[in-house]
């Protein structure tokens, strides 16, 4: 199976290759190059390792160097700059343009000038990645088990407890979802808190000692919309009454805990009355 693919991916690139040579570069260098050569010579190339394009690529340009230029800065005076020139050539005899060159490969212009700076800094070394030696993201992850799941999910309903609000919309709403309408009651919390917030309060709280403060913001979101996903934020369009608005108010201002609880069952007391017609649609014209 891999055979085949490979023999796809080489046909495509010779087949590539010929269509470049039919449409041809400005210059015109394309034709003094064998055109069955040109191509198989892109095919073999692109069947090989990265590491060894590389090499093969850095060694041609080595060769084809014409010379350095050495120039003035026209910004930075005290500052010499160095510029290299290629003569490329097709089986180091026949003169070509950067194009054919380019197409010859198979490569991207993007591709030639990262070799070409690879060159001029560390002449023909091997090309090591940036991010050899680090530490790579998956290590630095943490398990999520059960007992995990259950102390975030403890920390979102008391958080929810403190700073939010039953939605009053939502005995009136249709589209629920399922696993929304299973898990409770809405619970709107305040427009100025966010995902990231709620998440920093959580890291505070959480302490200094305890392993969950290596809890990424992503994996905590996550968890989010899977635990308690009844528990979202107020939009900043939120149709208030002055009544709501009121109820709103008291409950953040108020420090006592069992005054709140109080504040918070009249406010979904009220909710639950009925509104009549006509103070709907006074409420609507003002």
């Amino acid at each position: 199976m891999k055979e085949t693919h490979k023999y796809n991916t080489s046909f495509s690139e010779y087949k590539q290759a010929l269509k470049f040579l039919k449409k041809g570069c400005e210059c015109g260098c394309f034709k003094k190059v064998p055109s069955e050569d040109f191509a198989q010579f892109r095919s073999d190339f692109q069947s090989l390792p990265k590491s060894e394009q590389d090499a093969l690529v850095m060694g041609q340009l080595f060769i084809m160097r014409d010379r350095e230029k050495i120039s003035a800065s026209p910004r930075l005076k005290n500052k010499e700059r160095t510029n290299q020139r290629f003569l490329y050539l097709f089986d180091y005899k026949i003169p070509i343009c950067q194009e054919t060159y380019i197409n010859m490969l198979g490569i991207s212009e993007k591709y030639l000038k990262t070799i070409k700076k690879h060159i001029a800094n560390r002449r023909v070394k091997l090309r090591i990645h940036g991010n050899l030696n680090k530490t790579p993201q998956w290590a630095t992850k943490m398990t999520i088990d059960q007992d995990i799941k259950k102390k975030v999910k403890k920390f979102l309903e008391k958080y929810a407890q403190e700073h939010g609000q039953p939605d009053p919309s939502q005995k009136y709403a249709r589209k629920i979802s399922v696993e929304v309408r299973a898990s409770g009651e809405i619970i709107l919390l305040p427009t100025y808190a966010s995902y990231r917030s709620v998440h920093d309060d959580f890291i505070i709280s959480v302490g200094e000692d305890s392993n969950l403060k290596s809890l990424k913001y992503e994996a905590f979101r996550r968890l989010w919309h899977e635990l308690t996903p009844n528990i979202k934020f107020r939009k900043p369009r939120t149709d208030l009454c002055d009544t709501c608005h009121k109820f709103k108010t008291e409950i953040h201002a108020c420090k006592d805990e069992k005054n709140k609880q109080e504040l918070k069952k009249n406010s979904i007391d009220t909710n639950k009355e009925p509104k009549s017609k006509e103070n709907t649609i006074k409420r609507t014209q003002n």
